[in-house]
């Protein structure tokens, strides 16, 4: 009797779970990316480190969603990112710092997001400009912006039109008595169609706080796009970036000595990617140059050519050499998927899994 008792407590356990599973999809996911980093030029000399996320910064998530009929579902992402060399979290060592949100699917219409997410402005950056998505020699090293990601954030995302799609977030900021202090706005309008991507982006961040009043916001444009000619994918970038901390500096110690640079606030950025695939190869080349339109003048330009292999759609090797040149006391270092760099030259080898 017992016996009989248990299989269809069993059975009973089995429907339930087969019926949870029709009702709501759950994935685990990672990412674990881990390498050894090799950084010259800096006034601290040859730094060797096993480091993580040199590529793609390790991490893990889950994410979901429900059907609800109809057209509409409901969705949920809470996604962190790990030090994999060290065991600790990344995002100021927050446990969901990289997104943590849910929301609402309409097939026809789009959706609506609520949490701490990427701004349009970074997706454009990553998906559209570089074809390193800010892993090795990343982008953002001279073309950091005033929002890379926004808590407190909504984000409205139009359905595909006919190759068109726009998108639109507010941030809040938080501040008591004053809505327009910390606030975020930006949004980002797209054109895809077959092998041409565009998108234009922009970022407005007020830089007032509970003390700091009537302040200029820090402003971002990008203009991106890509192109798959077969053969090979090119990439292209243009930001223009305006106000205070429109460009925030990587580092805020200067490893090559001397004064601190200043970081800009009326400067031009200007990115150029080639990814070749070949086989399980690919060979990927980007040049970014950083026209600081300040009288400080401290411009900048980066040179980067990785090759990677992909023994599986989950698995590959990769390494990288990168080359940096300050101008006018110009401080920007070579840096990775998770940290800024000690210097103005990188290489890099790692291996990167995805799960």
């Amino acid at each position: 009797m017992n016996k009989r008792i248990t299989a269809v407590a069993a059975l009973a356990l089995t429907a339930c779970s087969s019926t949870a599973l029709a009702q709501s999809n759950v994935a685990f996911y990672g990412v674990m990316d881990l390498g050894f980093s090799q950084d010259r030029g800096g006034v601290a000399g040859i730094s060797n480190r096993v480091t993580s996320g040199m590529a793609t910064q390790s991490r893990w998530g889950f994410r979901g969603s429900e059907d609800l009929g109809s057209g509409n579902s409901a969705f949920f992402v809470i996604e962190g990112g790990i030090h994999g060399d060290a065991g600790n979290s990344t995002q100021n060592n927050t446990l969901f710092g990289r997104t943590s949100i849910v929301g609402l699917r309409n097939s026809r219409l789009g959706s609506v997001s609520i949490g701490l997410q990427d701004t349009p402005l970074f997706t454009t950056l990553n998906t559209v400009v570089d074809p390193l998505r800010n892993g090795i020699a990343r982008s953002n090293n001279l073309m950091p912006s005033t929002g890379f990601r926004a808590s407190n954030s909504v984000l409205v995302r139009s359905a595909d039109f006919k190759g068109f799609s726009a998108d639109f977030m507010y941030a809040a900021g938080e501040v008591a008595g004053d809505n327009s202090a910390g606030r975020s706005l930006g949004g980002s309008v797209a054109y895809s169609s077959g092998p041409l991507n565009i998108r234009l982006a922009y970022h407005n961040r007020n830089n007032d706080t509970t003390t700091l009043k009537n302040s200029s916001s820090g402003r971002n444009f990008l203009l991106g796009a890509n192109y798959d000619f077969g053969v090979a994918k090119g990439g292209f970038g243009f930001g223009v970036n305006k106000g205070l901390n429109s460009t925030p500096l990587n580092s805020s110690v200067n490893a090559f000595g001397g004064t601190p640079p200043t970081p800009s606030t009326d400067s031009r950025d200007l990115l150029l990617g080639i990814s070749v695939p070949f086989g399980p190869h690919t060979v990927i080349a980007t040049v970014i140059n950083k026209d600081d339109r300040t009288t400080f003048d401290q411009d900048a330009k980066q040179y980067a050519l990785a090759y990677m292999y992909a023994f599986s759609r989950r698995t590959d090797i990769y390494t990288s050499v990168a080359r940096l040149r300050n101008h006018h006391g110009a401080g920007y270092t070579e840096g990775n998927s998770e940290e800024p760099g000690l210097g103005d030259r990188q290489l890099t080898v790692g291996l990167r899994h995805r799960f």
